[in-house]
């Protein structure tokens, strides 16, 4: 968590201030704080805070770096407003680099991930036993075996190959959302 002054920086406010609505929302029982200067502690979720399911605005919970590992944010979660039909759960993950480039997923871009398997052969957010993480599609293979189909045109999408590491799906890919100016 930050510190107090990192707060104030941010919020473009001064400590003293700060202070007043961190000892608030200490009496109200939101945070805990145990003195030290990044010790704070967020006691509720988002859905307590009544922000989940909210249908237009899902909170950004991790950053991909595609062939890197998944960066998992901490609440409280920036949200963005999407439009379309979503569940309870559903949630956004914002792309950092362009290796997916030649899947059409940019620099900057969000994906709206439904947690669970992907629907068909959709995109899915997968991530691998090591700790990489990346879109792909997962295709049923021979004898009940997953394959994956790359990320880049070179290899045949048809074909689809098996993964050398064992991966786990941590969701469907429903929605890739672009943004033009200033990025979030």
């Amino acid at each position: 968590m930050p510190s107090v002054r990192e707060l104030a920086s941010a919020l473009d406010r001064s400590p003293s201030t700060i202070q007043q609505h961190l000892r608030a929302l200490e009496r109200r029982g939101y945070l805990e704080r145990d003195g030290s200067a990044h010790g704070l502690k967020l006691l509720v979720d988002d859905e307590r805070l009544g922000l989940e399911g909210s249908g237009a605005s899902l909170a950004i919970r991790a950053e991909l770096r595609p062939g890197g590992t998944l960066l998992r944010l901490l609440p409280p979660f920036e949200r963005v407003k999407v439009g379309g039909e979503w569940t309870s759960g559903d949630y956004v993950i914002r792309v950092e680099g362009d290796a997916l480039g030649p899947e059409g997923i940019l620099q900057g871009d969000l994906l709206v991930i439904r947690p669970g398997p992907a629907r068909g052969e959709d995109p899915a957010l997968l991530e691998f036993a090591n700790g990489i993480a990346t879109v792909k599609r997962v295709l049923g293979g021979r004898n009940g075996r997953q394959t994956l189909a790359p990320a880049t045109p070179r290899i045949d999408r048809r074909r689809g190959r098996r993964p050398p590491l064992s991966f786990t799906v941590l969701g469907g890919v429903l929605q890739v959302v672009r943004r033009f100016g200033k990025p979030l």
